[in-house]
Formats: C-alpha cells, sequence, structure tokens
C-alpha cells in the first residue's frame, strides 16, 4: 500500500504537502526530472524546446510542454521586480507569432537592456509612441542616460532623461553611441525562436520573452539560476 508524506495545521488539521503551492503542486511527475528540466532550461542560452525536454526527460510531450510552461512562470517572478536604471538601451522589433494581430502575423516587441546588466521585453501591442511610453515608464528607475534608434516613436524619451540616437541607415555606432547591446539581445532571442521553438504562439509569447530575459540577465552567474528557479517556484 502507498503511502503519502503529508503535513497537517495544528490549528485547522488540514493536509498539505511539501510541494504545496508551488510549480510542482499536483503534479505525477517526480522531482528529480523537474530538476533536470529546470537545468535544461536554465543552461541553454537559446532556450530548450518542448520536444526536447521530451526526449530527455522520458514523458510525453504534453507533460513536457507543461512543465516548461510552469518553469517559465517561476522565472517571471525574479526579473520583473526590480526596474532598470543607469544606461539604457531601448529598441522595438516585429516577432512572428502564430494567430498574431500585426502586419505577417506578428507582434511588436519593446525590449530595454541595461548595459552590462539586466533585461526587459514585452509585448506592447501597435508599435505607437504611446505604448512604448507606458512600458517604458513602468520599468524603468533612476535612469541617466537612454539610447536608441532614430525612429520617430522614440522621440519622447529625451523627457525621461537625456537621450542620444543613432541613425541605423547612415551608421551603427559613433563612440559611445550604439545600440548595440540590444541588437545583441534581439539577435539571440530571435535565433532562439526560430531554431528552437520553430513556432511561438501570440498566446504565450510574452512567457517566452520573460524566460529570455531572466536568462539574459543573469548570464554572468549562471551557477545560480537553478536556486532562484527554485526560489520562487511559488505558483
Amino acid at each position: 500500500m502507498q503511502t503519502y508524506n503529508r503535513w497537517q495545521c495544528r490549528a485547522c488539521r488540514y493536509q498539505f504537502t511539501v510541494t504545496a503551492k508551488t510549480i510542482f503542486h499536483r503534479s505525477k511527475i517526480k522531482l528529480p526530472r523537474w530538476f533536470v528540466a529546470i537545468w535544461l532550461m536554465c543552461n541553454s542560452p537559446k532556450g530548450v524546446a518542448a520536444k526536447q525536454l521530451e526526449r530527455e526527460l522520458g514523458v510525453c510531450y504534453e507533460t513536457a510542454w507543461y512543465m516548461a510552461k510552469r518553469i517559465r512562470k517561476a522565472m517571471k517572478h525574479d526579473i520583473f521586480e526590480d526596474r532598470l536604471c543607469g544606461i539604457v538601451e531601448v529598441d522595438a522589433s516585429p516577432v512572428k507569432a502564430d494567430g498574431g494581430s500585426g502586419r505577417f502575423g506578428s507582434e511588436n516587441v519593446l525590449a530595454m537592456v541595461e548595459r552590462r546588466g539586466a533585461l526587459k521585453m514585452a509585448v506592447i501591442g501597435e508599435l505607437t509612441t504611446a505604448n512604448i511610453k507606458r512600458v517604458c515608464l513602468q520599468n524603468f528607475d533612476r535612469v541617466e542616460m537612454i539610447y536608441s534608434d532614430a525612429a520617430s516613436s522614440m522621440g519622447f524619451l529625451g523627457k525621461i532623461a537625456e537621450h542620444r540616437t543613432i541613425a541605423h541607415y547612415w551608421k551603427h555606432a559613433e563612440g559611445t553611441t550604439h545600440t548595440n547591446y540590444v541588437e545583441s539581445a534581439w539577435s539571440l532571442f530571435k535565433r532562439g525562436v526560430y531554431g528552437i521553438f520553430h513556432h511561438v504562439s501570440a498566446k504565450y509569447l510574452q512567457d517566452y520573452l520573460d524566460e529570455f530575459s531572466f536568462r539574459y540577465s543573469h548570464r554572468k552567474e549562471r551557477g545560480i539560476m537553478v536556486d532562484l528557479v527554485l526560489a520562487n517556484c511559488e505558483a
């Protein structure tokens, strides 16, 4: 007869397990498999497809997709609590997504990155000054300098902090005036989307953005990524 290890509240006698209120709650998957999945997702620069998790863990595709979705939720907890500060680069780009509302089935995404620091990416809907401003104000704090391309929709950034632009149709850098960090983040993310996942649903695009932002933000401290996910694994 199988026994279950449970805890019991002394006050109300409610029984619960150690995985209650975590991403592992009510999961039939053994914890060692969860830990392997977390390690794989944290240590793959361009991400891990659910099909690869299926092969590595020996589970069905639906189970692998379910595990990846919950792990992405734990990754999100860490990156959106702190706002960006210091020197920040901003850039917007369309990302192809199944069911996307934009041109050719794409969604507009805004990327904001501290130089040598954290990255945040967010789906913004229409590529308008109002939408870009809303997302920037939600994620900026004590920003000293902002670099972007010369798009007219970025003109308002000068009201937030000192703003310098680079016209990419003319040159890619002029001294410290460039957007190389955010362009590098875009390159890595899009290679992951098109080369690893192949297809991303517009419904879950923000989850993939959060996953990549988490890995990019902690790229210099990969050894603690798994610890951060486990510390933020409350469901």
